[in-house]
């Protein structure tokens, strides 16, 4: 009950703070969507590298990715996710 509390808290505020961006504070953020989703695809291809190398070009999951570059494919798609996540926030700011 506490945890769907705070959750909620957490979710007004950032609604609260997305809403009401505009100017400056707008262009930070899209920039920071940005630059997450820019390392977020570095990462995914760093991982998948020894694959394309091998000429195996439409792999899915991490099954087929050596051991130490698992890791990377899967911080490579939670920043992925971040950066659509900030981006789609940024659709409900106000233009003024």
């Amino acid at each position: 009950m506490l945890l769907m509390a705070i959750m909620g808290i957490v979710g007004i505020q950032l609604v609260l703070f997305f809403s009401h961006l505009n100017g400056t504070r707008w262009i930070s953020c899209y920039f920071a969507a940005l630059t997450i989703a820019t390392l977020g695809i570095a990462l995914l291809v760093y991982a998948k590298l020894p694959l394309y190398r091998q000429g195996r070009f439409f792999t899915f999951g991490s099954r087929a990715l050596p051991e130490s570059r698992r890791a990377f494919y899967r911080w490579g798609y939670r920043c992925a996710g971040l950066a659509v996540a900030l981006l789609l926030f940024l659709l409900l700011s106000k233009p003024r």
